[in-house]
């Protein structure tokens, strides 16, 4: 199951920080709606990609694409759980975009098993310069 979210806005992401974005990955059991919900799912030995594109159908290459590092130790009890996907974009990275809505997706790649976990809107803010 995808999950839709935003990330920026509200003064949480600016053109030109260094950010770092984090996903943890449940089974379908996952309600937004109820706290501690959903059931850790292992990543390891799974190919991911976090991406940035302007339109979810942009044809061109996408504006970045990083592979994810994993960090932390899976554990099916979520309450111990802290394994998460990180995907951290350099302020040059972010230097990319200007204050606008971009679409971006957490992906799984590995071949007969190809799945989006998480996508929406990617809306950086733009600050005082450079």
């Amino acid at each position: 199951m995808a999950i839709l979210s935003t990330i920026g806005g509200n003064g949480s992401l600016f053109v030109g920080e260094d950010k770092t974005f984090r996903l943890e990955l449940l089974d379908s059991t996952y309600d937004p709606a109820v706290v501690g919900s959903g059931v850790p799912i292992d990543m390891a030995g799974m190919t991911l990609v976090f991406d940035i594109r302007k339109k979810d159908a942009s044809p061109a290459p996408p504006i970045v694409t990083k592979t994810p590092t994993l960090t932390g130790v899976y554990n099916a009890v979520r309450a111990v759980n802290t394994q998460r996907a990180l995907a951290t974009l350099s302020d040059d990275d972010m230097n990319l975009f200007q204050a606008k809505t971009y679409r971006y997706s957490w992906k799984r790649l590995d071949a007969g098993v190809e799945t989006v976990f998480s996508w929406g809107n990617f809306s950086p803010q733009k600050a005082t310069a450079p």
